[in-house]
């Protein structure tokens, strides 16, 4: 809102260029095909062709790759994550807004993805039941002695869970294992206690992994190895801002315009206002020489805000790649 409470128009160039940068990039089950190198692999190719469209069936692969593809279209680069469970490999992207990671070094540092969970959620996972339990006595026990919440803490529960190379001795207790380093997981969360600056610390699961579940993926990556999130939305913060602030100065050039203002130097016109109290085929009354004349309050020369505007607009065509 302006600084007179008025909605601010939000011209969206983003969107368009997003979805243009998908369906330029977009793949599909059927893109994905196994070719032998050689000619004793044909069978074998054929049958492992078949087995991947059977799992990519089951898992709902589709809406991976789309989900996988808006990603990379809006920020260029993507996280994905393959779990293997029951005999399954379950593929999912997760939103950045879910990640703490490092920016420079992906690869080698800790991942942390950050989950929201319910009571029957964490349950239904697997973790340490004792300290589930543990958990959510020490949120309800969060309250006055009148029973009244501390806080606005709802039914949800922030977990992190982490992923990485971290000492041996965080799973054995060992000071000895503190130099070696192997990949595991911790399902940890934390939250203030009655005491004030204090925090409770819960551990929900923790150990070994064979490796690291998630990737980085990215359309364009940069050359160092760090993430690059110069994608679609980012590459028109500029041309966006630009826009909008066009179209705000016409919208307000419009709103002046659409008001009909009139001036008199009769001081009887006082307090009057012509939408209110003036009729079709009302007769007006002032004094000599002091007649009632509209101000002209046309809007100015829209013509050159809408051509600035039209500028950006290109310029953010030509930024993402983007034409008819």
């Amino acid at each position: 809102k302006d600084s007179l409470g008025r909605e601010k128009p939000f011209f969206n160039i983003v969107l368009a260029a997003r979805n243009v940068w998908f369906r330029a990039t977009d793949i599909d089950r059927k893109d994905i095909i196994l070719t032998p190198t050689k000619e004793k692999d044909i069978v074998g190719a054929f049958l492992l062709s078949v087995h991947l469209q059977d799992w990519m069936r089951k898992e709902n692969f589709g809406k991976f790759l789309n989900t996988w593809g808006l990603e990379l279209a809006g920020f260029n680069s993507a996280v994905t994550k393959f779990i293997e469970k029951d005999g399954r490999l379950i593929p999912s992207v997760i939103p950045w807004s879910s990640l703490i990671v490092d920016q420079v070094n992906f690869a080698e540092n800790l991942k942390i993805e950050i989950l929201q969970l319910t009571e029957a959620q964490l349950y239904a996972r697997g973790y340490d039941k004792d300290v589930i339990e543990s958990m959510c006595d020490a949120a309800k026990a969060r309250e006055t002695t009148k029973k009244q919440k501390k806080d606005n803490k709802n039914t949800y529960y922030k977990i992190y869970e982490v992923h990485g190379k971290l000492p041996l001795s965080y799973l054995t207790d060992k000071d000895k294992d503190d130099d070696e380093f192997v990949q595991q997981m911790h399902i940890i969360s934390y939250m203030a206690s009655n005491t004030k600056g204090e925090f409770d610390e819960f551990t929900l699961y923790k150990g070994r992994e064979e490796k690291d579940p998630y990737m980085l993926t990215s359309l364009l990556p940069a050359t160092d190895g760090s993430i690059s999130l110069d994608g679609s939305v980012k590459n028109l913060f500029d041309a966006q801002w630009m826009v909008n602030h066009t179209a705000k100065a016409i919208k307000d050039q419009l709103d002046l315009a659409s008001k009909l203002i009139f001036q008199t130097a009769d001081g009887n016109f006082v307090g009057q206002n012509a939408l209110f109290a003036i009729e079709s085929g009302d007769i007006l009354v002032h004094e000599l020489n002091k007649p009632l004349t509209q101000v002209n309050n046309n809007s100015h020369d829209i013509t050159s805000l809408q051509n600035f505007g039209g500028q950006w607009k290109q310029l953010s065509a030509e930024i993402n790649g983007i034409s008819d």
